[in-house]
């Protein structure tokens, strides 16, 4: 049995996307990113994305807001928050919204990536 997931990174820094889809990559996984909320919430529409790593700040829609979006239309995918600017408010709006982790960056790739 396979442990390959379809993983969405969505962040608007692109050094993140790529050291994350890299790390990501090389752990087995199938990865696409986005650099926006919008750009995200087009890609999860299709409904094959397993695990988004979603920044929380981002200019066009926040990752709360596009957790929220996603839940609205109907997307179970699981949601991963990532944020350099971590709150203990930021981290409950996260969850309430429907988020199922929560890491702050800079990421380590043995807390966030191992196969």
């Amino acid at each position: 049995m396979s442990s390959s997931l379809q993983i969405l990174v969505i962040d608007d820094e692109p050094a993140i996307r790529q050291i994350l889809a890299a790390t990501l990559t090389r752990a087995g996984h199938a990865v696409e990113t986005a650099g926006s909320g919008r750009e995200g919430l087009m890609r999860l529409a299709k409904g094959d994305v397993e695990v988004a790593l979603c920044d929380i700040n981002m200019p066009d829609l926040t990752g709360i807001e596009v957790v929220r979006e996603a839940r609205t239309a109907g997307v179970d995918t699981t949601f991963i928050m990532m944020t350099a600017f971590s709150s203990v408010d930021t981290a409950v709006e996260a969850m309430k919204a429907g988020a199922t982790d929560y890491m702050i960056k800079p990421l380590r790739s043995e807390s966030c990536c191992s196969g």
